[in-house]
């Protein structure tokens, strides 16, 4: 995985916004943020999905969205999406942070994993051979207990 890579999925994910703005940083700072990477093969799958959760997929044009609703109510969401080499096939794919956009009384820890799996699924499907994702660094722990990789550490740029 390149820097270029997780920049180029970052900005696709996040409506375009600058990924620029990203620079090196320590990982105990107190506004860092860890870049990291998966083969989506490798993680280990530690998520169950709750008794009377849904997960519903939705392509959105550049990236696609994985929502988990409970009682069909949503509760939170990831968006996704698969960036192609020169040829069109998929090498690298990137997860955007999970979004919760509802309450359904599930703490992240139950939240997080099964939609961060679902969307490796999915990005492994479509011929990605290895997924980046920003998280803050406080989270990053869970993500490498599961197999992800730390590739850097950042901050935004003031």
């Amino acid at each position: 995985m390149t820097q270029d890579q997780w920049r180029e999925g970052y900005s696709v994910l996040s409506d375009g916004e600058d990924a620029a703005q990203w620079v090196p940083a320590q990982q105990n700072e107190a506004d860092a943020w860890v870049v990291l990477s998966a083969d989506p093969q490798a993680v280990s799958r530690v998520g169950a999905l709750p008794s009377e959760g849904v997960l519903a997929q939705a392509p959105l044009g550049d990236y696609d969205v994985i929502e988990l609703s409970v009682f069909d109510h949503p509760v939170a969401r990831v968006r996704w999406t698969a960036m192609l080499d020169g040829e069109g096939l998929a090498q690298a794919g990137a997860l955007s942070l999970v979004e919760r956009v509802g309450q359904g009384g599930l703490p992240d820890s139950a939240v997080v994993p099964v939609l961060v799996e679902a969307a490796l699924d999915e990005a492994w499907q479509g011929g990605a051979e290895v997924v980046t994702t920003l998280v803050p660094a406080a989270q990053a722990p869970m993500y490498v207990d599961a197999g992800w990789v730390v590739a850097e550490a950042v901050r935004r740029e003031s």
